[in-house]
């Protein structure tokens, strides 16, 4: 039986890296997965985001038009309905709740009553129509919670996106 040395054959399989790359990426690829998840998410949230601030303005801009071309009670009944309809539509997304509500002031700065017709200086009301639009924003993980054993668990944020318009009615 001949004996050989450990030495050369351990000098031989230190040089050898062919595993090397393979075993650093299944080392990387959880965290690189956590990242793209984030940055997705992060996306969804920014796009979600935009669209409620279109659709705020959409219903802002629906409420003034039909105080302009109507009147200010008209607005106050029925309208109100279809402006938050309008906001809704406007966003093209599902789940997304809308208000509208109407304040006036005066000049100064002073909130009065709309039905008022001047302010103590003699000069019109100033109507405000705020529209504001809210849903609830999901994380792109659809499973509700990540369980990582010993190490905890990690349940995915479910926060509300809100946006809001005001503009001024002539």
């Amino acid at each position: 039986m001949v004996f050989r040395r450990p030495a050369p054959c351990l000098r031989g399989l230190a040089r050898c890296e062919g595993g090397n790359v393979m075993l650093e990426f299944a080392l990387a690829l959880p965290i690189l997965c956590v990242m793209l998840v984030g940055m997705i998410d992060l996306g969804r949230y920014g796009l979600q985001r935009a669209a409620m601030l279109e659709g705020a303005r959409a219903g802002a801009e629906y409420a003034v038009f039909v105080i302009s071309t109507q009147s200010l009670t008209a607005w106050a009944s029925p309208n109100t309905t279809a402006t938050n309809t309008t906001v809704q539509n406007a966003t093209g997304l599902t789940g997304v709740t809308a208000t509208s509500s109407m304040f006036c002031e005066c000049t100064a700065g002073t909130s009065i009553a709309c039905t008022t017709t001047t302010c103590g200086s003699g000069a019109a009301p100033k109507k405000y129509i705020t529209v504001q639009a809210t849903k609830t924003f999901t994380s792109a993980l659809t499973q509700s919670t990540l369980n990582f054993g010993a190490l905890g668990s990690w349940t995915p944020p479910t926060t509300p996106i809100s946006a809001s318009m005001t503009m001024i009615a002539p």
